[in-house]
């Protein structure tokens, strides 16, 4: 019997499951855990969560087990921020129905397939400019952690641990 602890992993009552759903944002938008609130996992994060609630009907408190154990309130924020973006920014709004169409067409090829896993998983490699962008953005943030923790030592006098 499973735990009620975690997030349903297979569709119930014609509902889309929490995995597909952050399987097919995770392919279009890239990951949707990271460490902490990093950008763009947030982001990712919070529109995973909006899809989920708005079309796949999981309750917040559902949604937030499923994403790190987070609080539902936590899911709400996501879902009103997608919402207000979705109402300011029309790249957002498409890129919403671009995931309502992906997850419809899913469940059709699921239905059509009968697919023992509730999800399709599509991996590509990652060309040499994403790795280069991502090789950069981490050395910029190592740098400004290094920085901030010396600046820190500096005004204290001590030389902590680095």
């Amino acid at each position: 019997m499973a735990s009620p602890s975690f997030a349903p992993q297979s569709p119930q009552n014609g509902r889309i499951s929490l995995a597909r759903i952050d399987a097919t944002v995770s392919a279009l938008l890239g990951p949707t855990r990271g460490l902490g609130n990093s950008q763009p996992a947030c982001f990712n994060r919070q529109v995973a969560m909006y899809v989920a609630a708005r079309i796949g009907r999981w309750s917040t408190t559902v949604i937030g087990r499923f994403y790190g154990g987070r609080d539902h309130s936590t899911v709400c924020y996501g879902i009103q921020r997608i919402e207000a973006l979705r109402e300011t920014n029309p790249e957002v709004d498409a890129l919403l129905a671009e995931l309502r169409g992906r997850l419809q067409d899913d469940d059709r090829s699921d239905l059509a397939q009968e697919s023992p896993l509730p999800f399709r998983v599509v991996r590509s490699k990652p060309s040499e400019i994403e790795v280069e962008k991502l090789a950069q953005a981490i050395a910029e943030r190592v740098f400004a952690l290094v920085k901030d923790r010396l600046r820190r030592s500096e005004t204290s006098g001590t030389l902590g641990a680095l």
